[in-house]
C-alpha cells in the first residue's frame, strides 16, 4: 500500500506521525511526505514539496490580512487555510496525483492532504498532535476549507478515523472529533542515526532538561530560566537551543550544556525534571516517560496543555521564570508529582502502539499483503 503523510511544516505537527510512518515501512508499505522542503531529512521517506514554509505562511497572513497568526482569533483560518492551502493546493494536487496514494494520513490541522485525498477519491485519516480542536474553531476551519476546495472543483470528504495520541484522562468536553477516535500511543522522537552523547558534568547532581520547543524563540525568557536554576544544585541540559539563544545569560557553563536539536527520547534518558513551555509534543513525550514537569506556558495551545498535565498531577505550572527554581526544588524533594507522572505513563503504555493502529486501518480498508 502507498501511504502519503501530509504535514504542516513544523516539528510539532510532523514528529508525532513518524512512529506510524516507521511502522508502515517496517510492514512493507511505501511512504512519502507531503510538506515544505524545510522538512526534508526529518523523516526518512521521500518528500513531495507543497505549500509554504512556516515563515512564508506567517508573512503571507500578515501581508494579506494584517492578522497575527500566532495570537489573533482569525489566525488559524488565515494560516492553515487561506495561506497554506491557497499557496500550496496546486503543488499538492500534482504531487499526490503522481504518487497515487492508497491512504492519506494528515496532521489534524493540515488541509493539503485532505484536499488531495478528496480529489483522488482515496480514504484519509487525521492524526492528532495537539489536544483535539475546539468545536468552534474546527467548524470555522471546515467552512473555510470547503470554500477553498471548491475553487479546485473538490468537495471535502470525511476522514476514516482520528488518531489521538492524548491519553483519555487528559481529555475534556468541548472538542470536535472529525471521526471515530482511535487512541495511538505517543512516542518521543527518536533517530537511530543521531550520534549525540550525553554530557559529562563536573559533579554528579540531579539533571534538569530545559526545552522551549521548536517554535518559541524567546532568548530573554530562556536566560531568565537559567538564572533561576543557577541557585540550585542541579545540572542542566538545554535543547533544542544553543548558547547563542540565551541572550544575556552568563552563567556557569560547567553546569549547563546546550545540546541543540537532539531527538527527545535521547534527551529524556537520565533526566530527573523537565522544564518546558508546554508544547504538545514535549508534554506527551515527557508524560510517556513518567517524568515530572515544571511548565511555563508560552502562547498558542500551551496553557491548556499545561492545565491538563497539572490536573493529572504530573506537572507544576508557573507564571514566570523566577518561579521555576522553587518548583524544581519541590519536584526533587516531594514524590507526589513524580507519582502522578508515573500514573499517566502507565496509561499511555496501555494505548495501542502504531503497529496495531496500522493493522486496524489496513483491515478497515480491506487491504491484504500481496
Amino acid at each position: 500500500m502507498r501511504i502519503l503523510f501530509s504535514s504542516t511544516p513544523a516539528f510539532g505537527h510532523l514528529l508525532p506521525m513518524l512512529p506510524l510512518a516507521a511502522a508502515a515501512r517496517r510492514d512493507g508499505h511505501e511512504t512519502a511526505l507531503l510538506s515544505h522542503p524545510s522538512m526534508a531529512g526529518v523523516a526518512p521517506m521521500p518528500l513531495l514539496p507543497a505549500g509554504p514554509s512556516l515563515p512564508e505562511a506567517l508573512e503571507d497572513v500578515a501581508r494579506r490580512s494584517g492578522v497575527d497568526a500566532m495570537q489573533d482569533a482569525a489566525g488559524p483560518v488565515e494560516f492553515f487555510i487561506e495561506s497554506r492551502v491557497g499557496l500550496g493546493a496546486r503543488a499538492a494536487l500534482a504531487a499526490a496525483t503522481d504518487f497515487r496514494p492508497d491512504l492519506v494520513v494528515a496532521d489534524q490541522v493540515d488541509h493539503l492532504g485532505p484536499l488531495a485525498a478528496a480529489a483522488l477519491d482515496v480514504p484519509w485519516v487525521a492524526h492528532g498532535a495537539a489536544l483535539p480542536t475546539d468545536a468552534r474553531l474546527a467548524a470555522a476551519l471546515d467552512r473555510a476549507a470547503a470554500a477553498r476546495f471548491a475553487q479546485y472543483g473538490v468537495v471535502p470528504t470525511a476522514p476514516l478515523a482520528y488518531l489521538d495520541p492524548w491519553p483519555e484522562s487528559l481529555l475534556r468536553e468541548g472538542y470536535a472529533l472529525p471521526a471515530e477516535r482511535i487512541a495511538i500511543r505517543p512516542e518521543p522522537h527518536s533517530d537511530d542515526t543521531d550520534a549525540w552523547t550525553r554530557p559529562r558534568f563536573a559533579e554528579d547532581r540531579p539533571v534538569v532538561l530545559v526545552t522551549l520547543g521548536t517554535v518559541v524563540e524567546d532568548s530573554v525568557a530562556l536566560a531568565a530560566i537559567l538564572d533561576s536554576l543557577a541557585v540550585l544544585g542541579v545540572n542542566v541540559v538545554v535543547a533544542p537551543h544553543r548558547a547563542s539563544d540565551a541572550e544575556g545569560w552568563q552563567g556557569d557553563s560547567d553546569r549547563v550544556h546546550f545540546a541543540g536539536f537532539v531527538p527527545m527520547r535521547q534527551l529524556l534518558d537520565g533526566v530527573d525534571v523537565v522544564v518546558s513551555s508546554a508544547g504538545a509534543g514535549s508534554v506527551l513525550s515527557v508524560l510517556s516517560q513518567g517524568l515530572p514537569m515544571v511548565l511555563l506556558p508560552m502562547g498558542l495551545d500551551k496553557p491548556v496543555n499545561a492545565a491538563r498535565a497539572a490536573e493529572a498531577g504530573a506537572a507544576v505550572v508557573v507564571d514566570s521564570p523566577e518561579q521555576i527554581a522553587p518548583a524544581v526544588t519541590r519536584l526533587l524533594t516531594d514524590r507526589a508529582t513524580a507519582d502522578g507522572a508515573a500514573a499517566v505513563a502507565k496509561e499511555i503504555a496501555a494505548m495501542d502502539p502504531p503497529e496495531e493502529v496500522l493493522a486496524l486501518l489496513t483491515r478497515r480498508l480491506g487491504w491484504t499483503k500481496p
